[in-house]
C-alpha cells in the first residue's frame, strides 16, 4: 500500500511569509526602542514632557512627573523586550515547523508548532492568522492511500481465475460430449437392433 505524498508548498509559503513578518516586526520594535532611547536623552524631549506633564493638573510637583516619566520609560523598554522575545520564539517555532514539513509523516506536528507560533506572534495579528491557516492545511490535507497496484494485481488475478474456470468448464463439456458420442457409437456397434425413434 503506497501513500501519495502531499505537496506542502502552500503551508511552506505561508510559514515563510509569517517568518518574514515576524522578523520585520522584531526590527521595527527594536528600531522604535532605540529611537525612543535616543530621543529620551535630548533636552527638547525633556522640555516637551515637562511642559505636557506640568500642564496636567493631576501632577502638582515635578517629582511626581519625573517618577511617571521614569515608569513610562522602563515599562516601554520592558514591553518592547517581551514583544521581541515572543516574536523570536514564534519565529523559531515556525522554522522548526517548516523543517518538519519536509518529512511526510510529521505534518500534524508541524501544524501544532504553527498554532503555538501563531499564539506567540499575537492572538489575532496578520502573522498569527497566516500561521493558523498553515496549521489548518497541515491537519486537513492528508495523503491518500494508493493501492492502485494492489487493485490491478487483484483484478488481474480475478480475471485469470475467471478465464481458467471458463477453460475448465469448456474442457469438461468437451469431455462429456466425447464420452457421450463414444458411448453412443459403442452402443450402436454392439447392438444389432435397428434404431427406432419413439
Amino acid at each position: 500500500m503506497n501513500q501519495e505524498t502531499v505537496n506542502r508548498a502552500g503551508e511552506k509559503v505561508l510559514g515563510i511569509i509569517g517568518i518574514i513578518f515576524n522578523v520585520l516586526a522584531i526590527a521595527l520594535i527594536g528600531f522604535a526602542m532605540a529611537s525612543y532611547a535616543n530621543v529620551q536623552g535630548t533636552p527638547e524631549f525633556q522640555q516637551y514632557i515637562e511642559d505636557e506633564i506640568m500642564a496636567d493638573p493631576a501632577f502638582s510637583n515635578p517629582e511626581e512627573a519625573q517618577m511617571v516619566m521614569d515608569m513610562m520609560s522602563s515599562s516601554f523598554s520592558v514591553v518592547g523586550w517581551v514583544l521581541i522575545a515572543l516574536l523570536a520564539l514564534s519565529t523559531i517555532l515556525a522554522i522548526v515547523a517548516l523543517v518538519n514539513l519536509r518529512k511526510t509523516d510529521k505534518a500534524s506536528i508541524a501544524g501544532v508548532l504553527f498554532i503555538v507560533a501563531g499564539l506567540f506572534a499575537g492572538l489575532l495579528s496578520l502573522t498569527s492568522i497566516l500561521f493558523y491557516i498553515a496549521a489548518i492545511m497541515c491537519f486537513v490535507r492528508k495523503p491518500r492511500v494508493q493501492n492502485d497496484q494492489n487493485l490491478r494485481d487483484e483484478d488481474f488475478k480475478y480475471q485469470e481465475d475467471q478465464l481458467r474456470r471458463k477453460e475448465e468448464s469448456v474442457r469438461r463439456e468437451d469431455e462429456v460430449r466425447r464420452d457421450d458420442t463414444t458411448t453412443r457409437s459403442n452402443r450402436s456397434n454392439d447392438d444389432d437392433t435397428p434404431y427406432r425413434p419413439l
